[in-house]
């Protein structure tokens, strides 16, 4: 499904990590996805942490299946590709993680053109040689097969399969172990391969009959579901709750679809297992599924309603053939089982059914869903307070637990001996383990009545214990009620990683043998909570999101429930972090199961407690050194006490296999070490793609400076304030006899304050480096002093000065750069993103000042500095460099100082020698650019335009005005070129070449092998005639050769105006125009001439000149947007153009995904508009039309319109408290809000709906206008809602829908009268503001927007009205409001992003 390159050859040796397993059970087949080079896993790191600034989002509904685009799935963007899109909903496939994925278009945003580059992460294989005896996989195989994911293994490819992008991967010792259990048989490779060509090629042959989609649900996870069908244990259909809306709108449209319409587009479908629209009992349609062939029946079909699960008898005249687009939508019902259940366990009897029915139909639960087998999902339902319903049946129907074995524990290690006995044992019953000291399992051993060294319960019969990957893991009222009894027996062992340290009296241990249960609860985490919305929290156990990373915890509340940050522990890690309020989610039930993984300790009998700030960095080594051995470290506990909250606090011992902390720390307290005369250096962890806020300390130069991270300013703080205290108590000492060269000591800084420091040299003059400023600075006998040996705090805590250089900067930086960067970049903060780092520990970064680039400004700057040195030694005869393109450089009329030095910087840069006849390189701050030399294109070429004149620069840089008049019609000789061969509709991949405005552009063809083959035989023809004299007459319209001086090439030209001695020249091949000498003309051969020009005129479409006129700032922003860039242009029409002898295409343009002409209308002022709005100030019975911020389109109707109807007021007054939600958000002074009590609307929205299809066949009465009410046909769901007209053009009309808030362009013949009954009932929603803003006196920050949409948007919140006034520029009233969200007060929250106007005083 991918094109991206990266595939293995045949027969090469691969090493291969396993990240998912399907079998397949119609052929037999073990469909592998393994990660091939994991050698490259930080290239993909780098590639993950790239993407995560997309190009942009999706708007609205973009992309077509096929795009490459990303998708944003637990807080982070995924590279995917489009599958197909059905309604608002897209079916991707994960490009790196090798499955499908449901997504809407708010999760979608397009990438960067490099950011699909890399091959697959993972690739999709086939077990080459493997085959399923039966055509089916028992569970014993399928239990060895479904443990590979997360092992390492050597392969052979033996074939790749290049159409499909599979390979045949050979993995012999998982033939090896398949073949000798007799569960499949190896056949020669040669044979396997056509096997499975075959079976990839079947379901192509057998198109007849399209099918539904299945996505594939991720197994191992839980998932929110509706149960809509209960047949028996067995047969349970479970539909996502995820996608229930998009369901039932799905379910509405398919009926209402068959109720209206005769025209069913095919004949009836006949054969069982044919998808078919299906009246039900209830006389709906739905979508259904044949399960017998109408021909056997005897006038009544059964048919399954896939999207209810629900099997139903209907007769055969209530069958319709399904409408493509409803075949398209995916299916997300699916059939599951459950967990734990035999499939030949019993019949079951009408009882054991209807109680089931009891506990699951119609209801909504959390679901595990365990592996899937032959199509059926094997699950565990959980109902309220974490109940196991799974349990409560089996204990009722008192039926015997399946197997274990479908429930493998995950392998991290490889394919051990125990793991391939239980293919041969079928029959175990659930048992408890305990890990004893040769890592195997020992089914027999005691546990203690506490908790076992695995961190499980002993009790297996408890009803609270859930079987789950061969661990029982239990529900504990501690853990509920706070997670912190964690105690062990006095005396035992277990291995553990230690996953925080405070202090030597307060760390946090984690049991090495629970790590993959830890990891499988921390990914279902990520997926449950990555789209949950806020509620309030009403326990101190939850979920929050780490500030640091993002990534969702079970953490406990330990201060501040109440107010906007609270405070809280990570239980299964022992962090404490300070966490936004709107961050914390309440914890769902089912993941309480899992008891907290991390336990608090102290060492046990620490000598001296008053020494653990020299003991605590020597407990960190130990911790270090023995967490990256390979014995790992072992806690044994030795007592049991509680801390000063009253928690559970064991006292231990760490060990490694040949120390221990406590004796380790016992010695070094006894015998600290004599001080280093060293200061300790750390990397901090800084890893390249990483980002870090920081502050920029010292400089020399952009290519080293240095700077301070921020998240070290606490422990920079503290180790300060001991500096302080030490040199109060230390008696100042000469440093003459104390210091030598690379001594440590404490130095005066320029800001008077002491730090610490380096000795550079002590003579003639004393000079020291200070290590956490980055600065070598001369100081006096008097501002220099040792280091004490005592001072251990300043001893330890490592430098603090980063070494920086920005990247991709020259080392020939101008001083003049370099003394600009200190002058504005010391004592500032900045974020850094780490691109290269060298082995001495220097970074190279990209350096941030918000969204400002500040590479690219010292770029910009060392550029600009450039050209003005080499413009005053350079000669005026320089020489030209003979380039492949043409450069024209056109300026405004008004020249400003900065844009002369922009055209200093073009001749500059293309003032080169002329012996390089194909190296253009200059970067010219964005105006004019080479590029991709094998394109071999014209520069870009800016132009501006004033009234009737160009600018055209010369080749002694003088700026001339020409006029360009209209060719005369009489003239004999127009146009003799070939007119372009474009037909209207085409569609042609381009480049623009000249760029003046949007009526006015020149666009090539992107291949340009005929325009290279042109440059060289104009040149050919132009040399050829070096001392020839031009003797045809030079009429407008005559073709010939002219000279570009500014690079003394040849090109085919079309003369516009003769003036004397001068030619104003259109130059056919590239659309830019010159004046030259006559005597730099010559004939063009006819040979020439026969060539179609390589370039053509264009003009956007949907711009009339006549109609209308450009706001300035079009030029700049059309230019930036076409630059440089290929795009799309679709010819729509062609005329001549009225002053060249040339045609003229107008187009629609599409560069970058986005329609150019639709971005371009915010430019346009339509002549209608600005005479509508001189007629309004002229007579007030005409509605106002105003376009406003936020492309929110609004009206104003006045008293006197003769259209008189107008909907209430809503029934909302100040001084009350309403609980709403936000409708449609556009900014915090514009958004729309209804009461969460829907009852109202409903009602509402069913009587227009039947309002609207009783006029189903009514004309739109001529009277509705601005300001008037109707009822408007909304296009997404086809459903008629009341609205307000605010414009009318042509056959379109601008609609306000005043239940919902939001604006839509329909058709007119969408419109309908507004019945007087509805006319009369209040609209249901109502315009807000937020109060404490006031317009006239500031505006928001553009980051204001997208947050304010995010605080209200999907959430309940508290809505108290304070004011009401009339809307300036809508007939409504608008409501002063505060809003309460979730105890945060959101005006409070948006103050941030307010800026208050300057008023001077």
């Amino acid at each position: 499904m991918c094109s991206i390159p990266g595939l293995p050859t045949p027969g090469s040796e691969v090493a291969v990590l396993v990240t998912r397993v399907n079998l397949n059970p119609s052929n037999g087949l073990v469909e592998l996805w393994v990660n091939l080079d994991d050698e490259r896993k930080h290239i993909y790191e780098q590639m993950r942490e790239k993407i995560q600034i997309p190009k942009r989002n999706f708007n609205r509904l973009e992309g077509q299946p096929g795009d490459l685009c990303l998708v944003y799935i637990n807080d982070a963007w995924h590279r995917a590709r489009i599958v197909s899109i059905q309604s608002e909903t897209y079916n991707v496939f994960l490009i790196d993680q090798g499955q499908s994925h449901i997504a809407t278009g708010e999760t979608l945003a397009w990438g960067q053109s490099d950011s699909f580059l890399l091959p697959p992460e993972i690739e999709s294989c086939v077990l080459a040689n493997v085959l399923s005896l039966e055509n089916n996989w028992p569970e014993k195989a399928t239990t060895f097969l479904m443990s590979l994911p997360g092992k390492k293994f050597k392969g052979l490819v033996q074939h790749v399969l290049m159409s499909d992008r599979i390979i045949l991967l050979d993995i012999p010792i998982v033939s090896k172990h398949m073949c000798k259990y007799r569960v499949a048989k190896k056949i020669p490779s040669e044979e396997f391969k056509c096997l499975v060509e075959n079976c990839l090629k079947s379901p192509k042959g057998e198109a007849s009959e399209a099918q539904y989609f299945y996505p594939e649900l991720l197994t191992e996870a839980f998932e929110m579901v509706s149960v809509t069908e209960v047949m028996n244990p067995l047969n349970i259909f479970c539909q996502l709750q995820i996608f229930s809306k998009a369901v039932k709108l799905l379910s509405e449209q398919v009926h209402q679809r068959y109720e209206e319409s005769s025209d069913y587009g095919g004949a009836q479908p006949q054969r069982c297992g044919t998808p078919c629209a299906a009246r039900g009992t209830n006389g709906r349609w739905h979508r259904s599924l044949l399960k017998q062939n109408i021909v056997t029946s005897d006038g009544v079909v059964e048919v399954l309603h896939v999207d209810e699960g629900k099997t139903e008898s209907v007769p055969v005249g209530d069958i319709r053939p399904l409408l493509g687009e409803f075949l398209r939508m995916p299916v997300f019902t699916y059939l599951c089982s459950l967990n734990g259940v035999k499939e030949d366990a019993k019949k079951w009897t009408a009882e054991e059914t209807d109680y089931l029915k009891s506990l699951l139909l119609n209801k909504t639960v959390v679901t595990w869903f365990d592996h899937q087998n032959k199509g059926v999902y094997r699950a565990t339902f959980y109902g309220a307070k974490a109940t196991c319903i799974n349990d409560s049946f089996i204990e009722k129907a008192g039926i015997i637990l399946s197997s274990p074995e479908q429930d493998l524990n995950d392998q991290t290690e490889p394919i051990s001996s125990s793991l391939l006995s239980t293919l041969g044992d079928t029959d175990r019953c659930v048992q408890k383990t305990v890990t004893k000291n040769d890592g195997l399992p020992d089914q027999t051993g005691s546990v203690s009545k506490n908790r076992v060294l695995s961190g499980r319960t002993d009790d297996a019969s408890s009803s609270g214990t859930l079987t789950h990957n061969n661990a029982c893991l239990d529900f504990p009222p501690e853990v509920q009620s706070g997670c912190d009894n964690s105690a062990f027996t006095v005396g035992s062992s277990v291995d553990v990683k230690i996953s925080c340290i405070e202090s030597l009296q307060k760390f946090w241990c984690q049991i090495t043998d629970s790590s993959d249960a830890l990891k499988r609860l921390m990914k279902e985490l990520q997926t449950h909570y990555s789209f949950a919305y806020p509620q309030p929290i009403v326990e101190s156990i939850c979920v929050a999101r780490n500030p640091d990373n993002g990534t969702w915890y079970r953490a406990k509340i330990m201060a501040n429930q109440h107010s906007p940050v609270v405070n809280v522990r990570f239980i299964d890690y022992g962090e404490t972090r300070k966490v936004p309020l709107q961050d914390v989610r309440p914890i769902d039930p089912a993941f309480l199961r899992l008891s907290a993984q991390a336990f608090q300790c102290c060492l046990f009998n620490l000598m001296d407690p008053t020494r653990t700030n020299h003991a605590l960095p020597e407990f960190q080594k130990f911790v270090d050194s023995g967490a990256s051995s390979n014995t790992g470290l072992k806690c044994i506990v030795k007592g049991v006490t509680s801390d000063e909250d009253g928690l559970l606090l064991n006292m231990v011992d760490i060990e490694t296999a040949s120390d221990s902390a406590c004796k380790l720390l016992a010695q070094k307290c006894a015998h600290p070490p004599g001080p280093s005369d060293a200061f300790n250096y750390s990397t901090y962890d800084i890893k390249i793609g990483g980002r870090e806020k920081v502050w920029v300390t010292s400089s020399e130069s952009v290519n080293n400076f240095y700077c301070q991270l921020e998240r070290n300013s606490d422990m920079f703080d503290k180790m300060m304030k001991n500096v302080v205290q030490l040199l109060r108590e230390q008696t100042p000492r000469r440093p003459d006899n104390l210091l030598g060269n690379n001594s440590i000591c404490f130095a005066r800084y320029t800001d008077n304050q002491w730090y610490r420091g380096q000795v550079v040299k002590m003579s003639p003059e004393i000079k020291v480096h200070f290590v956490d400023h980055g600065d070598t600075l001369v100081v006096s006998e008097t501002d220099i002093q040792p280091v004490p040996s005592e001072a251990s705090v300043a001893r330890h805590v490592p430098v603090q000065a980063v070494p920086l250089g920005l990247f991709n900067i020259p080392t020939d930086v101008p001083q003049e750069v370099n003394q600009w960067f200190e002058e504005n970049a010391v004592g500032c903060n900045f974020t850094i993103l780490v691109v290269e780092k060298r082995e001495d520990g220097k970074l190279f970064v990209e350096l941030f000042e918000e969204s400002l680039n500040i590479n690219v400004k010292v770029r910009e700057k060392i550029a600009e500095i450039k050209s003005k040195m080499s413009l005053s030694s350079s000669s005026k005869q320089a020489h030209v460099s003979k380039a492949r393109c043409l450069t024209q450089k056109l300026v405004k009329a008004s020249t400003t100082e900065q844009n002369a030095v922009r055209d200093r910087m073009v001749r500059d840069e293309l003032q080169m020698s002329s012996k390089s006849s194909a190296d253009v390189s200059a970067l010219l701050d964005g105006h004019v650019k080479v590029l991709d030399e094998e394109r071999k294109p014209t520069l870009s070429v800016k132009v501006t335009v004033a009234e009737t004149s160009i600018h055209s620069c010369h080749s002694d840089s003088e700026v001339i005005e020409l006029s360009v008049p209209s060719c005369p019609k009489g003239n004999v000789n127009i146009c003799q070129f070939k007119t372009p061969n474009i037909s209207q509709n085409q569609t042609h991949e381009v480049y623009a070449s000249s760029i003046v405005g949007p009526h006015y552009f020149w666009c090539q063809y992107a291949n340009s092998d005929i325009l290279n083959t042109l440059l060289k035989l104009t040149q050919e023809a132009g040399q050829a005639q070096q001392h020839a004299i031009f003797g045809e007459p030079l009429e407008p319209g005559s073709p010939c050769l002219a000279l570009f001086v500014s690079d003394n090439q040849w090109y085919r030209a079309q003369v516009i105006q003769k003036a004397g001695n001068k030619l104003n020249v259109l130059f056919v091949d590239y659309g830019n125009e010159s004046e030259v000498d006559v005597e730099h003309v010559r004939s063009l051969p006819q040979s020439l001439v026969a060539f179609v020009p390589q370039a053509f005129l264009c003009s956007l479409s949907g711009f009339e000149e006549l109609k209308g006129s450009w706001d300035d700032k079009v030029h700049d922003d059309f230019y930036n947007l076409l630059v440089d860039k290929p795009f799309k242009v679709t010819i729509l029409n062609m005329e001549n153009h009225s002053e060249i002898a040339v045609p003229q295409y107008t187009v629609r343009a599409e560069c970058d995904e986005l329609v150019i002409n639709e971005l371009m209308q915010k430019y346009w002022k339509s002549l209608s508009a600005e005479h509508s709005k001189n007629e309004m100030t002229q007579s007030e019975t005409i509605p106002k039309v105003i376009q406003t911020t936020g492309n929110i389109t609004q009206f104003d109707v006045s008293k006197e319109n003769n259209n008189t109807s107008t909907y209430k007021n809503p029934e909302i007054t100040v001084n009350t408290t309403e609980m709403v939600y936000a409708s449609s958000v556009a900014e915090p002074h514009y958004f729309w809000c209804q009461c969460t009590n829907t009852a109202d609307l409903e009602a509402v929205t069913q009587l227009a709906q039947e309002a609207g299809q009783e006029q189903q066949d009514t004309v739109l009465p001529e009277t509705l206008g601005p300001g008037s009410p109707c009822l408007a046909l909304f296009s997404s769901d086809s459903q008629w809602y009341r609205a307000l007209v605010i414009r009318k053009a042509g056959n379109t009309a601008e609609v306000l829908f005043v239940d919902y808030g939001n604006e839509s362009e329909v058709n007119i013949k969408d419109l309908r009268s507004l019945p007087q009954s509805l006319l009369e009932k209040a609209p249901q929603g109502f315009l807000c503001c937020l109060k404490g803003f006031d317009e006239s006196k500031g505006c928001w920050e553009d980051e204001a927007y997208e947050e304010f949409h995010n605080l209200l948007v999907d959430k309940p919140l508290k809505l108290t009205v304070c004011s009401m006034k009339a809307h300036p520029e809508i007939a409504l009233p608008q409501y002063s409001v505060e809003i309460d969200c979730e105890g945060v007060v959101v005006n409070t929250l948006m103050e941030k992003y307010w800026k208050a106007e300057d008023t001077g005083m």
